[in-house]
């Protein structure tokens, strides 16, 4: 290294001479950087270093020494290291087989690195080796992935081995502990037998994994965690329905009517449908036109399956909707709706005429009332004649005004003599009316 330096110097000189400038100043040379030292992931007994240098690694040692003791129990040289990735001067050396330590534990790493240049560096806490036994689950399985609300019990199946860093070999680990975990928190601990086999049961309450987990122990202090791949455990609800006692089809009634409702929640058994206790849920009232609704109450069902009786007054044509949900995951929803209730308001004539007129018309005029507090955005009137009062025929239709009184009028050119009345067809919110009739002669 000091000849090249020389070399560099006696040219710089030269250069200043010939050139009357500064030669550029030669590059200083970097030692070696070593970046870090540690245990190979899944492979622990296996050393790996990270150096960087401005010319390519020639020589590592590194020094192993307890924790514990601070006794130096092991050097690695350079021949036991093969570059595993990046290049000569920048990359990472792992050992080609795992080291074989007396005893298992945490060992400091003290690293020596040189490079071609001869450039050398010491790094007394390059790095810790984890030499420890790493558990591994093998055949972990639970004997159900699907449960019902009569069946949250899973058994789980499985073998702990540990992974000794010296030989990579797979060991059954007797007497120690495993999580059962459900839902990533410990619902049972059990420990496994001299062949590293162990079960246990856990309570399914929801859709959730299971897995088994081995974690640090004091009674094995060198056997590092480890869990196994979870498992999804489904759940099969238990069906639901409903059906309606009252109103068990659809009717007609007029507004201010009350209608009693009565329904039965049943589930669904491998003997059939059965009536389902303890549910609770409400009820509302649902208008056909959307949009709006009103609650009618609350239950909670009884022996029978059968919600509380309840009584309402609709205000316009809808259904009512029964509806039960329970936080029970295995218990599914349900909600059904009744057969429809068409609410009429009322409509009536107050007043009805019909006279002669000089030109042997007839002149007809009246007023109607909506007494339920709607009233049509549309008021036809239709005139009706009848020569003998029986059998009626429409002669006109006219419409009733939306002030106060809701009042009509119409002349009938060349009416004969006969019978007169106004009607008032049944719409999708009222009932239809008819006046009083009118005899007009000659």
């Amino acid at each position: 290294m000091f000849r090249t330096r020389a070399a560099s110097a006696a040219i710089g000189v030269v250069a200043l001479l010939v050139t009357g400038t500064p030669a550029a100043n030669a590059a200083e040379a970097q030692a070696p950087d070593v970046r870090w030292a540690h245990s190979a992931s899944g492979d622990l007994g296996t050393l790996e270093v990270g150096i960087s240098s401005d010319s390519a690694i020639t020589g590592i040692r590194a020094h192993i020494v307890s924790a514990a003791t601070q006794q130096e129990v092991a050097v690695v040289e350079y021949e036991a290291f093969g570059l595993a990735s990046g290049t000569a001067d920048n990359g990472v050396w792992r050992t080609k087989q795992p080291l074989d330590l007396a005893h298992l534990g945490r060992y400091d790493v003290r690293v020596e690195a040189t490079d071609a240049d001869g450039d050398r560096t010491v790094d007394n806490s390059a790095g810790t080796l984890a030499y420890y036994v790493a558990a591994v689950f093998e055949g972990v399985r639970p004997d159900r992935t699907e449960i019902d609300t009569d069946h949250r019990q899973v058994r789980v199946d499985g073998t702990l081995k540990g992974r000794w860093p010296a030989t990579r070999e797979l060991k059954p680990l007797a007497d120690h502990r495993v999580d059962l975990d459900v839902d990533y928190w410990t619902e049972n601990t059990v420990r496994t037998d001299v062949e590293g086999h162990f079960s246990g049961t856990v309570t399914v309450n929801d859709a959730v994994s299971v897995q088994a987990v081995y974690r640090h122990d004091n009674a094995n202090p060198y056997v590092l965690y480890g869990e196994s791949e979870s498992t999804q455990i489904d759940i099969r609800q238990v069906v639901t329905r409903w059906t309606f006692q009252a109103p068990a089809e659809a009717r007609t009634i007029d507004f201010g009517d009350e209608v009693a409702v009565t329904a039965t929640l049943e589930r669904e058994t491998p003997q059939g449908w059965v009536p389902f206790e303890g549910q609770s849920g409400g009820v509302l009232y649902e208008a056909s036109s959307g949009g709006n609704w009103t609650s009618v109450g609350y239950f909670t069902t009884g022996a029978d399956g059968k919600a509380a009786a309840f009584t309402h007054t609709p205000g316009e044509t809808g259904t009512f909707r029964m509806a039960s949900h329970s936080d029970d995951p295995f218990i599914a929803s349900a909600s059904a709706n009744s057969a429809e209730i068409t609410v009429l308001r009322a409509s009536l004539f107050t007043s009805f005429s019909a006279t002669r007129t000089q030109d042997r018309g007839v002149h007809v005029e009246g007023s109607m009332d909506f007494p339920d507090n709607w009233t049509p955005a549309d008021i036809p009137v239709h005139i009706q004649y009848s020569r003998d009062g029986k059998r009626w025929t429409d002669l006109l239709t006219t419409q009733a005004g939306a002030g106060d009184g809701h009042a009509f009028s119409a002349d009938i050119a060349d009416a004969r003599a006969g019978y007169f009345r106004a009607h008032f067809d049944k719409t999708e919110s009222f009932r239809a009316a008819t006046s009083e009739v009118v005899r007009v002669s000659r």
